[in-house]
Order: structure tokens, then C-alpha cells, then sequence
């Protein structure tokens, strides 16, 4: 709703001889202001699953009993 308000209200415009890297910087810069991504336009999580690989994986840590039950 705030870029349309911005529209109707004389917001900012890009100009028609501006260079697609410098708008890609400014963008880059202002998402990153907001919180929305890194500095270098990328998500600021992590986007995959990161394991080491090496060894059996422990996925269920809780202990239990003989019977399998939680303790």
C-alpha cells in the first residue's frame, strides 16, 4: 500500500538513462537497510541443510528406555 501511496504522491522515480548495476546496488542497499537481505542482495539464512557428513547422525538425542520410550 506504501508504494502505491508513494506512486500517487509523487514518490521516487528511476530514471530512463539510469545504469542497471547502479540500480541494482541501490536496491541491494536498501533491502539490506530494511533487514531484508545481506549487503549483497543474498537471504540472511542459511538456505540449505549445513552437516559435517562424517559419522552415524543423531537425530533422536532424548534418552530413552530399553523399550524406546522417553525417560
Amino acid at each position: 500500500m506504501q508504494i502505491i501511496n508513494r506512486a500517487e504522491t509523487g514518490g521516487e522515480l528511476v530514471p530512463f538513462n539510469a545504469n542497471e548495476s547502479d540500480i541494482k546496488a541501490e536496491v541491494d542497499r536498501r533491502t539490506a537497510k530494511a533487514g531484508y537481505t545481506t549487503g549483497n542482495g543474498e537471504c540472511p539464512c542459511r538456505t540449505k541443510i549445513m552437516n559435517n557428513g562424517f559419522g552415524e547422525s543423531k537425530l533422536n538425542v532424548w534418552p530413552r528406555d530399553k523399550a524406546g520410550n522417553l525417560i
